[in-house]
């Protein structure tokens, strides 16, 4: 049998024993550079615009449904069509209401020409009592007659004023300008004064409502900017135009779920280039941030805690730097953080890199 010498078999086991013997450091150091490519860190003055999803939502909405029962008699109005504040817009069947007036104020006549007698009786007993010719008793009850047909008379009055104001809600018209939506029943059909559906809705374009929600961080910057003056707000429909407007409102509570606070700004629309429900795209101009550190948004990555960048090193390696992103102007990201102006951060290729690793950076 066949036994390799010593020297030769301190050979073979050798080339194992020098791997297990590197260090780990020892294959980032012998790593290809990754390819990557960077942009300088540069300071400039910048518009400070803050950008938010709002929603658009009518200035005024209201129901319209009817305060009392009956058939719908008369429409006045096309679906879709603009009406004015005191326009009628439906007639709803006034006969019934009509008849019911006509048997109150009757009844009223009645108790009216009645409390008239009474109180020429109660005038003349008063003189006959005085003389000795009735008793005092006798006066008493024609007083008592007269207060308790007063208080009938008091009621009956009631009772016409309120015939008179159901007549009246037979009438709908409308309580703003506005827009009226799809009509929810037809003329011919029963209306009650219950109903939970509205006949019909109208909604005010014209101005118009927008509904934005921003970062509470950023709120002390817009309290500082509504003091020195009104606000200009664009907001932008999907396929549309920008529309100007100014911000009204700031809530008066942040939404602790979210960590907002609720926004709204109002919009001439004139033009009716905004809708209620449409979704717009919000920019809020708050001043220019001076001498502003910029990097391409690209740059800026997302982790488990906090955003960061890599940057290349005078070594040419991939250094770390945690950075807090405040806000962004087109393309460009305004930070501050670990970084100074003239560092390169690298804008493609961060995938394959690690802090520590060496890169090329590419033309």
């Amino acid at each position: 049998m066949y036994v390799l010498p010593r020297l030769t078999l301190l050979f073979v086991l050798l080339p194992p024993l020098l791997v297990s013997c590197s260090g780990p450091g020892d294959d980032k150091a012998g790593a290809p550079p990754a390819p990557v490519r960077a942009a300088a860190v540069r300071r400039a003055d910048v518009p400070r615009l803050l950008y938010a999803v709002g929603n658009v939502k009518a200035s005024a909405t209201v129901e319209i449904k009817p305060r009392v029962t009956g058939e719908i008699q008369q429409i006045y109005f096309r679906e879709g069509q603009d009406v004015t504040e005191g326009q009628p817009l439906i007639t709803i069947d006034p006969r019934p209401f009509e008849a019911v007036l006509r048997e109150r104020r009757g009844a009223l006549a009645k108790d009216q020409a009645q409390l008239n007698k009474a109180e020429d009786d109660m005038r003349r007993y008063s003189q006959l009592a005085g003389g000795g010719y009735v008793s005092r008793e006798a006066y008493d009850r024609t007083i008592t007659d007269v207060a308790a047909l007063r208080a009938t008379v008091q009621s009956g009055k009631a009772s016409v004023e309120s015939a008179e104001l159901d007549l009246s809600y037979c009438t709908i018209a409308a309580p703003i300008d506005g827009r009226v939506g799809a009509l929810n029943v037809d003329k011919g059909n029963m209306v009650k004064n219950t109903d939970a559906t509205p006949i019909v809705t109208i909604d005010t374009l014209s101005p118009i409502y927008v509904l934005f929600s921003v970062p509470e961080a950023r709120l002390p910057l817009i309290q500082e900017r509504m003091r020195e003056g009104p606000i200009k707000v664009n907001a932008t429909p999907a396929g549309g135009a920008a529309e100007s407007g100014v911000l009204t409102l700031i809530d008066n509570t942040v939404d602790t779920r979210t960590g907002t606070i609720r926004l709204r700004a109002n919009f001439d629309n004139r033009n009716r280039r905004l809708w209620p429900g449409q979704f717009v795209q919000v920019e809020l101009p708050l001043g220019i941030a001076v001498n502003a550190l910029i990097v391409p948004s690209r740059a800026v990555q997302a982790g488990r805690e906090e955003a960061y960048v890599y940057v290349v090193d005078k070594d040419n390696k991939a250094a770390y730097r945690k950075v807090t992103t405040l806000f962004e102007y087109g393309d460009k990201s305004v930070i501050e953080g670990d970084v100074d102006e003239g560092d390169n951060v690298v804008i493609e290729g961060q995938v394959r890199l690690a802090p520590g690793l060496p890169v090329q950076v590419l033309p």
